[in-house]
């Protein structure tokens, strides 16, 4: 099992959709968004779906409610551990 890291920062709700593509292959699939998140997206059914698959969701934003935030530098140091990291 692989450790991927999912970087979004645009067309979100594309890039959620790979993501959740991506679960196909039972690796394990982090999100970070770094940019302020659409409002269409905390209502997608694709965000339900993240939520029920048990994937994790973190922000590099204090401004995006509902996930862990997380600092850049933060970020940087998690972004280490994982065997790929993929920028959408």
């Amino acid at each position: 099992m692989k450790k991927i890291a999912l970087l979004i920062r645009d067309r979100q709700a594309e890039a959620i959709r790979m993501g959740l593509g991506l679960t196909i292959l039972n690796d394990r699939i982090d999100i970070y968004f770094t940019e302020r998140l659409e409002d269409s997206i905390y209502s997608s059914p694709d965000m339900e779906l993240i939520k029920e698959l048990g994937l994790k969701v973190y922000t590099l934003r204090e401004d995006n409610s509902g996930f862990e935030y997380l600092s850049p530098k933060d970020a940087a140091q998690r972004l280490l551990e994982y065997d790929i990291v993929l920028p959408y």
